[in-house]
């Protein structure tokens, strides 16, 4: 009965907080830029000409620079605080939306604004708005996570169902448009919003020490459960994420519309946002690393039945990416913060959602070859089934948790 009213206090005390992350998560790089980024691909093409593999490289240079300051951006958050480092960002990265708008043909300036908007846009990532849910939610952690990134789920589904058919009737340029005024709306209610942890004398004493206590970066770089996790959500990036962009442009060339196309990654948003609430439903209650086999294997199946069956397995395929990447942030969450603790997240998540974040950038690349050399991405999906069924394995051997707050 306590730990049931502990929940409930949960959530009434940092609802506020809860709302602020949900949305900031949404309007975030990794929702509105990465579930917008299949929709670009033919019209660039059509408008200057370039190659998928060109345009996927321009994608995985964005997220090549996760790799290289999600550290330090978490360092940040560590030392500023998240409220006014995330608010900066989100500004910045929603004037580089409208300077994308009016970007030109030239490979190099497209290139310079995908690094520069990863680059201001990085600490209002989940970086940011996962240390929040952690700070404000010990008993239902999981569900917490899982309900603020439930955002992205969101965003997922709405960004392909209506923005797709939007840009197609009136170009690329005002799809951005789009974007950097759902940027600039959610700015201010976010700062209002998000705070870093409770007042002090709203805490419990359990609350304040876990707040307090953890390894430091230097201590959890010493495990052998840090790197086993790095390796984890590496592969999965790496097996996953080049196949997201790809969905939409891999519906269009089976003769899908750009709204049935639209339609059919919107049911993959669905799944974003129910993976997410049923991973934190499962984690608070079954050892998570459990949880992670099970939902990668079902993922594994998804790929391989349209890989190896065609487009007639399109809709399994679209509710199994979406239970990936339905997973996937919240997991590295949860994992840093019950192996970890809080005291210096920022930066052990950041070197987390880094070596994610490299997976992540270098799968674009790999798809988008694949399609040039073969013109189809059964091979990365066939690929990408075997490096979960791996990542499954490496997931099982991670160790029981101790105490919350401790290092393992």
């Amino acid at each position: 009965m306590s730990n049931l009213v502990k929940g409930r206090g949960e959530f009434s005390r940092g609802w506020k907080v809860l709302l602020g992350s949900f949305i900031g998560m949404g309007v975030c790089i990794v929702s509105l830029t990465y579930y917008s980024g299949g929709i670009w691909v033919k019209p660039w093409q059509e408008a200057f000409g370039w190659s998928r593999t060109e345009i996927g490289t321009g994608q995985s240079l964005s997220t090549l620079v996760i790799v290289l300051t999600a550290p330090f951006a978490g360092r940040l958050i560590d030392r500023y605080g998240l409220r006014s480092v995330a608010s900066i960002s989100l500004l910045l990265y929603g004037l580089v939306l409208w300077a994308t708008s009016h970007m030109t043909g030239s490979l190099i300036m497209f290139y310079g604004l995908m690094i520069l908007t990863t680059l201001v846009g990085v600490a209002s990532s989940p970086i940011a708005f996962t240390r929040a849910i952690n700070g404000w939610f010990s008993k239902h952690r999981g569900l917490a996570l899982g309900l603020s990134l439930t955002s992205t789920g969101v965003a997922a589904f709405l960004i392909p169902k209506y923005l797709t058919p939007y840009v197609a009737e009136h170009g690329w340029r005002a799809g951005f448009f789009v974007m950097f005024c759902i940027v600039m709306i959610a700015l201010p209610i976010v700062w209002l919003l998000i705070r870093e942890q409770p007042e002090e004398d709203q805490k419990s004493a359990a609350d304040s020490k876990l707040a307090l206590t953890g390894a430091t970066f230097k201590e959890a770089t010493n495990t052998r459960t840090f790197w086993t996790m790095s390796i984890l959500f590496f592969l999965i990036a790496f097996a996953v994420l080049g196949l997201i962009p790809s969905f939409i442009p891999l519906l269009q060339d089976a003769g899908f519309t750009p709204a049935k196309a639209g339609a059919m990654a919107g049911i993959m948003g669905l799944s974003v946002m129910i993976g997410r609430i049923i991973t934190g439903l499962l984690v608070d209650r079954i050892f998570a690393p459990y949880v992670t086999a099970a939902i990668f294997t079902l993922v594994a199946l998804g790929c391989l039945s349209l890989g190896l069956g065609g487009i007639a397995y399109a809709l399994p395929a679209a509710i199994a990416l979406g239970m990936a990447i339905g997973a996937e942030a919240d997991l590295i969450g949860f994992f840093t913060a019950r192996y970890f603790g809080l005291k210096n997240y920022g930066a052990i998540y950041g070197f987390q959602y880094s070596m994610f974040s490299l997976g992540a950038a270098t799968s674009p690349i790999v798809a988008g070859y694949i399609w040039d050399t073969t013109g189809n991405y059964d091979v990365a999906l066939i690929g990408a089934s075997v490096l979960l069924g791996v990542s499954v394995i490496i997931a099982l051997t991670l160790p029981r948790f101790k105490n919350e707050g401790g290092a393992p």
